[in-house]
C-alpha cells in the first residue's frame, strides 16, 4: 500500500498476517507492528487505519513540522495520499490497514453531491461508523473471508460514502483518477495477468489487453497506481504466491513456477523483497 524506493510495499515493516483480501479493490493488511524507527513512505491511494491498542504515533514531512498523536485503541487514520511523509511508531500495536479504490470513492462523491459541509480529516480517530467498519471487517479476515468478495465489497462501500464527507477526500480520488487507465482497460489488464500468471508477460502484451501503445500505456498505468507494469505483476504473482502456499502438498518449487517464476532462487528472493519473510517462513506461519 506503500512506495519506498520506488516500490509498492506493505505500509508497515512487519510481516502480513492471514490470508489475502479477496477483494483486488479493497486491500486489507494485518500487522502486529512493533515500535519503529522513523519510516518514509508515499501513499499513491486512500488508506484507512485501525489502531487496535493504544499507541503513540508521530506524522511529520521532511519540510514540514512533526505532529505526535496518541491513538487510543478504536481510533482511525485517513491516511494522506500522494506525498512523501515520515511517521514512527512508540509502542507495539496490532493494526488493521485498508486501501480503497478511487473509482469507489467517486462513485460514492457522484451519490452524495449534496455534501458541503465537509469534516475534518482528524476526526476520523473517534468516527465509530468507520472503526466499526473496520472491526467487522476484521472479524470477517480472522475466520477466512468465509462471506467472499461481496461482504468486502459492501464494506468499501460503506467506507467510501463515509469518507467522502470529510475534507479533500472526494476530490482528491478524483484528481488521482482522472488521467489514468479507465476502469474497463485496468479489468482487462488484470484479467489477462490472472489468465496468464505462470507464464512470461510482456508489457506489449499488457498494454494490447489495454488496447494502448507501450509507451501510452506505461504512462496512464503510472498515474493510476503509482508503480510501474513490471512491480505490479510481480506483486500479482507473490499475492497468487501467497494463496498456494496455503497447501502444504506443494513443493516451494510448485508454487514458484505455478505462479510466474522460473526458479526458486529468483522466486525466494522476490518473495522476501514484498513480504520480508522467506517462503518456507510464511508457510510456517500460516
Amino acid at each position: 500500500m506503500a512506495i519506498r524506493d520506488g516500490e509498492k510495499t506493505p505500509l508497515f515493516d512487519s510481516d502480513l498476517q492471514g490470508p489475502p483480501s479477496p477483494s483486488s479493490s479493497l486491500l486489507i493488511e494485518k500487522h502486529e507492528t512493533c515500535q519503529t524507527d522513523w519510516q518514509t513512505v508515499i501513499l499513491p491511494d486512500q488508506v484507512l487505519t485501525l489502531y487496535m491498542r493504544r499507541c503513540g504515533v508521530e506524522y511529520g514531512s521532511r519540510a514540514g513540522v512533526l505532529r505526535g498523536l496518541v491513538l487510543t485503541k478504536g481510533s482511525v487514520v485517513i491516511e494522506k495520499r500522494a506525498c512523501e511523509q515520515i511517521f514512527r511508531l512508540d509502542s507495539p500495536t496490532p493494526t488493521l490497514t485498508v486501501r480503497l479504490s478511487d473509482s469507489a470513492l467517486t462513485q460514492a462523491a457522484e451519490a452524495s453531491p449534496g455534501i458541503r459541509d465537509f469534516v475534518p480529516t482528524d476526526r476520523a480517530a473517534e468516527d465509530t461508523r468507520l472503526s466499526s467498519l473496520l472491526y467487522a471487517l476484521e472479524r470477517e479476515r480472522v475466520h477466512g473471508y468465509p462471506a467472499g468478495r461481496l461482504f468486502v465489497d459492501g464494506i468499501e462501500q460503506a467506507l467510501a460514502a463515509i469518507l467522502v464527507s470529510y475534507d479533500g477526500i472526494a476530490s482528491r480520488a478524483s484528481q488521482m483518477f482522472k488521467g489514468g487507465l479507465a476502469p474497463y482497460r485496468m479489468k482487462r489488464v488484470n484479467e489477462f495477468i490472472h489468465a496468464r500468471i505462470e507464464e512470461e508477460i510482456s508489457l506489449n502484451e499488457l498494454a494490447q489487453a489495454a488496447g494502448l501503445s507501450s509507451s501510452h500505456f506505461c504512462s496512464l498505468f503510472r498515474k493510476t497506481l503509482g508503480t510501474t507494469p513490471h512491480q505490479f505483476v510481480l506483486n500479482r504473482r507473490i499475492q497468487h504466491a501467497k494463496t498456494l502456499l496455503s497447501d502444504p502438498s506443494r513443493s516451494i518449487l510448485d508454487v514458484a513456477l505455478a505462479s510466474g517464476f522460473r526458479t526458486h532462487q529468483h522466486f525466494s528472493r522476490i518473495f522476501n523483497r514484498f513480504t520480508g519473510a522467506s517462503p518456507s517462513s510464511y508457510r510456517g506461519q500460516l
